[in-house]
C-alpha cells in the first residue's frame, strides 16, 4: 500500500474538528477531480446551531438540517464544489 497524508482541521469559534485524509494515487488509483474521495461526516453537538453558525459566515449549504432516526445532518460544499455532510447524533 502506498503512503497516506492527513491533515487536521479545526474551524475556530464553531467545535468542529475532522481529519483529512489524502492516499496517494497507489492506494486509491489515479484521482483526478478535486473531492473524489471523501466518504464520512463532520461530526459535531448540534447540527442546527453549527449550520447557523457556518451560514452566517458565508458557508454555502446544499441542503437545511434534517432530523432522521438516527440524528442530525446538513449538507454543505467548498468554494470547489466539493460537498460535506455534517451531522450529530441528535
Amino acid at each position: 500500500m502506498g503512503s497516506i497524508e492527513k491533515i487536521a482541521m479545526l474551524i475556530v469559534g464553531v467545535g468542529l474538528v475532522t481529519t483529512l485524509i489524502l492516499p496517494d494515487r497507489q492506494t486509491v488509483g489515479v484521482l483526478n477531480a478535486a473531492g473524489s474521495v471523501f466518504n464520512g461526516a463532520l461530526a459535531t453537538d448540534n447540527v442546527d446551531q453549527t449550520y447557523q453558525e457556518l451560514a452566517a459566515r458565508g458557508v454555502e449549504f446544499v441542503s437545511r438540517p434534517q432530523k432522521q432516526a438516527w440524528g442530525s445532518f446538513a449538507m454543505f460544499k467548498d468554494p470547489d464544489g466539493n460537498q460535506f455532510l455534517l451531522s450529530s447524533s441528535r
